[in-house]
Order: C-alpha cells, then structure tokens, then sequence
C-alpha cells in the first residue's frame, strides 16, 4: 500500500508540472510574452517587470517601472516608456502613460532607471501592469533608428 500512494504522489507531482508548464506557456501567448532586451548599436535596454514600492500617506499604492540599460562608451540614449494595463481578449490594454529618458554613458556601464508612478485603478479586482520601452543610440553625433518596442513582465497586482 505505501508503494501504491508513493506511485499516485509521483505521478500527481508529474501532472502537477506539466499542467502548471502548459500553463504557464498558454499564459504567456495570451498575454503576450515578455521579448527578450532589445540591442542596438552596443547599447541594451530591458524593461525590467514592475514593483510595488510603497504607499502614499492617503493609501495610494506606488510602483516603479523599472528599465535596465548597458552601453560601451560614449554613447547617448534616449528611451522612450510607455505604461499598460492588460486586459483580456477582445478587450484593447488600457494605456496609462508614458515617459522619456536619456542617459550618457562616458566610460562604458550600465543604469536602472526607475519611473515611480502610482497604481490606477481601472477595474474590479487586481490590475495587470505593464511597460514597453524602445531607444535609439547617437554615437558620434548620428542617431540610430529607433528599435522595436520590448515588453516588460505582467505584475498582478490588487489595489
């Protein structure tokens, strides 16, 4: 009989995985999976999946789209942000915002920008945040074409 539940708890810890793996895959096509860092004239820029960061006095929630960012030396960078909400399809993600940053980099190195902005609530339940973030690079005095737009990790978050 001990062999008979050690059998079941194997195979139940096996399904167990598989299902939270074809989860986790279904999940990630319908929400459309974070890209992988956009590169670009030997600078990386990676939309880092957002946190909570605190409250405000009155309660408000506040978290920080985070973006991190690589280059070789004496490259300039300009970022741009912008900030979701997703939303199940057929309903469109809700647009929150969006931001610019540039950044000089002298020797070389790398930078996390961090952009606090405070949770909106645009729905019942928990809000689903994400970033996008694309850049262009000037090396010498020529600008670089813009990359494609990167998408950070879903935070689930209530409000």
């Amino acid at each position: 009989m001990g062999t008979n539940i050690k059998s079941r708890l194997a195979r139940a810890r096996v399904i167990t995985v598989v299902a939270a793996t074809l989860g986790l895959a279904g999940a990630g096509l319908a929400l459309g999976a974070p890209a992988q860092a956009n590169t670009s004239n030997s600078c990386t820029v990676t939309p880092l999946k957002p946190v909570f960061t605190g409250r405000y006095d009155n309660g408000v929630k506040v978290l920080d789209y985070r973006i991190y960012a690589t280059c070789t030396a004496n490259r300039y960078l300009y970022i741009q942000q912008q900030r979701w909400e997703a939303d199940p399809s057929p309903n469109p993600d809700d647009y929150l915002g969006s931001a610019g940053f540039g950044r000089l980099v002298y020797a070389g190195g790398s930078t996390v920008i961090h952009n606090y902005r405070t949770l909106v609530n645009g729905e019942k339940g928990a809000e689903e945040v994400y970033h996008k973030v694309r850049f262009q690079v000037s090396s010498g005095g020529a600008w670089s074409s813009f990359t494609g737009w990167q998408n950070s990790s879903i935070l689930s978050i209530t409000n």
